[in-house]
Protein backbone atom coordinates (compact mmCIF):
# COMPACT_ATOMS: atom_id res chain seq x y z
CA UNK A 1 0.00 0.00 0.00
CA UNK A 2 1.11 3.24 -1.19
CA UNK A 3 0.57 6.14 1.00
CA UNK A 4 0.63 9.85 0.23
CA UNK A 5 1.74 11.21 4.02
CA UNK A 6 1.44 14.76 3.72
CA UNK A 7 -2.20 14.36 2.14
CA UNK A 8 -3.16 11.34 4.71
CA UNK A 9 -4.50 9.15 2.09
CA UNK A 10 -3.60 5.89 0.18
CA UNK A 11 -2.43 6.49 -3.44
CA UNK A 12 -1.85 2.86 -4.74
CA UNK A 13 -2.08 -0.60 -3.62
CA UNK A 14 0.44 -2.67 -5.64
CA UNK A 15 -0.09 -6.52 -6.16
CA UNK A 16 3.04 -7.64 -4.35
CA UNK A 17 5.88 -6.53 -1.98
CA UNK A 18 8.75 -7.15 -4.52
CA UNK A 19 11.30 -4.30 -5.76
CA UNK A 20 10.35 -4.82 -9.35
CA UNK A 21 7.06 -4.06 -8.38
CA UNK A 22 7.99 -0.70 -6.93
CA UNK A 23 10.26 0.37 -9.05
CA UNK A 24 8.19 0.25 -12.24
CA UNK A 25 5.44 2.08 -9.96
CA UNK A 26 8.14 4.85 -9.21
CA UNK A 27 9.28 5.09 -12.98
CA UNK A 28 5.45 5.43 -13.99
CA UNK A 29 5.21 8.34 -11.42
CA UNK A 30 8.33 10.40 -11.54
CA UNK A 31 8.57 13.11 -9.03
CA UNK A 32 8.89 11.02 -5.31
CA UNK A 33 10.84 13.84 -3.16
CA UNK A 34 10.76 11.70 0.35
CA UNK A 35 9.69 8.29 0.17
CA UNK A 36 9.07 6.96 4.11
CA UNK A 37 9.38 2.86 3.74
CA UNK A 38 9.72 0.17 6.22
CA UNK A 39 12.99 -1.87 6.95
CA UNK A 40 12.81 -3.96 3.29
CA UNK A 41 16.12 -4.14 1.62
CA UNK A 42 13.51 -4.78 -1.51
CA UNK A 43 12.46 -1.50 -1.50
CA UNK A 44 15.91 0.64 -0.91
CA UNK A 45 16.73 -1.22 -4.32
CA UNK A 46 14.10 0.22 -6.19
CA UNK A 47 14.57 3.70 -5.08
CA UNK A 48 17.84 3.76 -5.64
CA UNK A 49 16.94 2.41 -9.69
CA UNK A 50 13.75 4.72 -10.24
CA UNK A 51 13.74 7.35 -8.02
CA UNK A 52 17.62 7.97 -6.95
CA UNK A 53 17.60 11.71 -6.07
CA UNK A 54 14.75 11.03 -3.90
CA UNK A 55 15.08 11.17 0.31
CA UNK A 56 14.68 7.92 2.36
CA UNK A 57 13.45 7.71 5.72
CA UNK A 58 12.14 5.00 8.08
CA UNK A 59 8.58 5.80 9.17
CA UNK A 60 8.16 6.76 13.14
CA UNK A 61 6.70 2.55 13.50
CA UNK A 62 9.74 1.44 12.37
CA UNK A 63 12.12 3.99 14.00
CA UNK A 64 10.73 3.51 17.52
CA UNK A 65 11.26 -0.48 16.59
CA UNK A 66 14.97 0.04 15.81
CA UNK A 67 15.30 2.05 19.23
CA UNK A 68 13.82 -0.62 20.96
CA UNK A 69 15.96 -3.60 19.38
CA UNK A 70 18.87 -1.57 20.08
CA UNK A 71 18.53 -0.83 23.73
CA UNK A 72 17.18 -4.61 24.01
CA UNK A 73 20.48 -5.42 22.18
CA UNK A 74 22.88 -3.23 25.16
CA UNK A 75 20.60 -4.15 27.88
CA UNK A 76 21.36 -7.80 26.90
CA UNK A 77 25.26 -7.10 26.59
CA UNK A 78 25.63 -5.37 29.77
CA UNK A 79 23.13 -7.13 32.28
CA UNK A 80 26.14 -8.33 34.26
CA UNK A 81 26.04 -4.85 34.88
CA UNK A 82 23.15 -3.46 35.14
CA UNK A 83 22.18 -6.24 37.67
CA UNK A 84 25.61 -5.35 40.02
CA UNK A 85 24.17 -1.63 39.91
CA UNK A 86 21.00 -2.90 40.40
CA UNK A 87 21.90 -4.92 43.73
CA UNK A 88 24.53 -2.04 44.77
CA UNK A 89 21.65 0.37 45.10
CA UNK A 90 19.16 -1.96 46.99
CA UNK A 91 22.08 -2.18 49.60
CA UNK A 92 22.26 1.09 50.16
CA UNK A 93 20.10 1.85 52.55
CA UNK A 94 18.67 5.61 52.50
CA UNK A 95 18.34 7.40 55.86
CA UNK A 96 14.59 7.96 56.60
CA UNK A 97 13.70 11.89 56.43
CA UNK A 98 13.24 13.29 60.22
CA UNK A 99 9.23 13.41 60.53
CA UNK A 100 7.93 17.02 59.95
CA UNK A 101 6.08 18.47 63.20
CA UNK A 102 3.07 20.35 62.49
CA UNK A 103 1.88 23.15 64.79
CA UNK A 104 -0.71 22.21 66.43
CA UNK A 105 -4.33 23.62 65.25
CA UNK A 106 -5.08 26.28 67.44
CA UNK A 107 -8.35 28.54 67.09
CA UNK A 108 -8.20 32.07 66.93
CA UNK A 109 -9.45 33.93 70.24
CA UNK A 110 -12.59 35.00 69.87
CA UNK A 111 -15.23 35.66 72.69
CA UNK A 112 -17.41 32.85 72.84
CA UNK A 113 -14.15 30.78 72.52
CA UNK A 114 -12.61 31.88 75.53
CA UNK A 115 -15.83 32.00 77.56
CA UNK A 116 -16.41 28.25 76.37
CA UNK A 117 -12.98 27.49 78.12
CA UNK A 118 -13.66 29.13 81.01
CA UNK A 119 -16.84 27.67 81.75
CA UNK A 120 -15.60 24.15 81.11
CA UNK A 121 -12.48 24.99 83.31
CA UNK A 122 -15.34 26.36 86.26
CA UNK A 123 -17.77 23.95 85.73
CA UNK A 124 -14.93 20.76 85.83
CA UNK A 125 -13.66 22.02 88.68
CA UNK A 126 -16.62 22.37 90.78
CA UNK A 127 -17.66 18.67 89.71
CA UNK A 128 -13.80 17.70 90.90
CA UNK A 129 -15.03 19.31 94.26
CA UNK A 130 -18.05 16.81 94.24
CA UNK A 131 -20.33 19.86 93.45
CA UNK A 132 -24.15 18.59 92.01
CA UNK A 133 -25.33 20.61 88.44
CA UNK A 134 -28.06 21.91 90.31
CA UNK A 135 -25.61 23.36 92.59
CA UNK A 136 -23.04 24.76 89.93
CA UNK A 137 -25.91 25.91 87.59
CA UNK A 138 -27.38 27.64 90.30
CA UNK A 139 -23.91 29.48 91.24
CA UNK A 140 -22.77 30.06 87.33
CA UNK A 141 -26.03 30.98 86.33
CA UNK A 142 -26.74 28.33 83.58
CA UNK A 143 -29.20 25.85 82.34
CA UNK A 144 -29.07 22.31 83.67
CA UNK A 145 -29.16 21.17 80.26
CA UNK A 146 -25.89 23.04 79.67
CA UNK A 147 -24.58 22.06 82.50
CA UNK A 148 -24.70 18.20 81.32
CA UNK A 149 -23.48 19.11 78.19
CA UNK A 150 -20.61 20.98 78.96
CA UNK A 151 -19.54 17.54 81.71
CA UNK A 152 -20.45 14.51 79.19
CA UNK A 153 -18.87 16.67 76.04
CA UNK A 154 -15.13 16.67 75.91
CA UNK A 155 -13.63 20.53 75.43
CA UNK A 156 -12.49 19.81 71.66
CA UNK A 157 -16.85 19.21 70.82
CA UNK A 158 -17.55 21.82 72.77
CA UNK A 159 -15.52 24.13 70.59
CA UNK A 160 -16.15 22.75 67.13
CA UNK A 161 -19.29 24.63 66.65
CA UNK A 162 -17.38 27.93 67.47
CA UNK A 163 -14.63 26.95 64.54
CA UNK A 164 -17.50 27.22 61.99
CA UNK A 165 -18.70 30.76 63.46
CA UNK A 166 -17.18 33.56 61.57
CA UNK A 167 -14.93 35.74 63.81
CA UNK A 168 -16.22 39.15 65.34
CA UNK A 169 -16.15 42.01 63.92
CA UNK A 170 -16.80 40.20 60.07
CA UNK A 171 -19.92 42.05 59.62
CA UNK A 172 -18.78 45.36 61.30
CA UNK A 173 -18.24 47.34 58.29
CA UNK A 174 -21.51 46.99 57.17
CA UNK A 175 -23.43 47.90 60.36
CA UNK A 176 -24.55 51.31 60.76
CA UNK A 177 -23.44 53.53 63.57
CA UNK A 178 -26.81 52.96 65.91
CA UNK A 179 -26.47 48.86 64.86
CA UNK A 180 -22.54 48.70 66.28
CA UNK A 181 -23.93 51.04 69.59
CA UNK A 182 -27.18 47.99 69.90
CA UNK A 183 -24.94 45.29 69.10
CA UNK A 184 -21.85 46.13 71.90
CA UNK A 185 -24.33 47.20 74.60
CA UNK A 186 -25.97 43.42 74.03
CA UNK A 187 -22.42 41.71 74.11
CA UNK A 188 -22.23 43.63 77.34
CA UNK A 189 -25.19 42.48 78.38
CA UNK A 190 -24.29 38.18 77.58
CA UNK A 191 -20.69 38.10 78.64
Amino acid sequence: MLVDVEAGRVVDVLPDRTSETFAMWLTDHPGAEIICRDRTTAYTKAVKQSAPDALEVADRRHLLQNLSAAVEKTCHQHRDCLRKRAEEETVTEVPEPPPMLLPPTELPRTQIIERTRHRYEDIHRLLDKRWTISAIARSLNLDRKTMRRFRDTDLDGLLAPARERRPNGVLEPLKTPQARKKSSSLRRVRM
